[in-house]
């Protein structure tokens, strides 16, 4: 039997927290321990989690970047939910460290697939997170192309200039150019990544591992 996974929903919605517990109810696999209005209510009640779904934009006017963060610290990892798509937050959520985004229109089955992944420590790359990630253009994060991200994922990770340009399938003088441009672009954006472990830096900060889950 698989291991059991502890959920929380922080949802100011007491009717979609109601609908909820019933809604898991045939999931074997998945408790719902606690539900909360507020992350400060939830914090508060001092209830152990694994996972946490958040809704993206609460009545208490908490910013939703911070409610992530404010998770993190307690222990839980996060998984954000809304009924209506909001990429600027959605991104910063992201950024702030959020395992995953849903979209309450989901079926169930894509739900617990969310939450499997997120409890088993990866990312619930959902094609609503995946598009938002696609089309981010923000000024600070530099736009790279499929084979400057590829050696800089492959690079930023432990790997060699040269198994990174395998890893593009390009020569190694070739992979050195793209490395160069990643350093220029993110330069020009006032985010300077002269080293490799300043590259790692802005890879975590931007989540660029969803762009290379998007294009595989």
């Amino acid at each position: 039997m698989a291991d059991l996974i502890r959920l929380a929903a922080v949802d100011d919605d007491r009717m979609m927290l109601d609908g909820l517990r019933a809604w898991l109810q045939p999931c074997e696999d998945l408790r719902l321990v606690a539900t909360a209005t507020t992350v400060d209510a939830f914090i508060n009640a001092g209830e152990d989690a694994d996972v946490v779904l958040l809704d993206l934009n609460l009545r208490d006017f908490s910013t939703p970047a911070d409610n992530v963060g404010r998770l993190l610290r307690n222990g839980q990892r996060v998984i954000v939910v809304s009924a209506i798509p909001d990429p600027e937050h959605v991104l910063a959520t992201i950024e702030a460290g959020a395992a995953g985004y849903v979209t309450k229109d989901n079926d169930l089955a894509t739900l617990v697939a969310a939450i499997g992944e997120v409890a088993a420590g990866g990312t619930a790359l959902t094609p609503e997170l995946a598009f938002m990630v696609s089309q981010d253009r923000r000024a600070a994060r530099p736009h790279l192309s499929q084979q400057e991200l590829t050696v800089l994922t492959a690079y930023a990770r432990g790997s060699t200039l040269h198994a990174a340009a395998r890893r593009a399938g390009v020569a190694y003088g070739t992979a050195r150019e793209y490395l160069e441009r990643v350093k220029r672009k993110y330069s020009d954006a006032g985010r300077p990544a002269r080293t490799k472990l300043d590259l790692a830096d802005r890879l975590r900060e931007d989540r660029l591992e969803l762009d290379g889950l998007l294009e595989a």
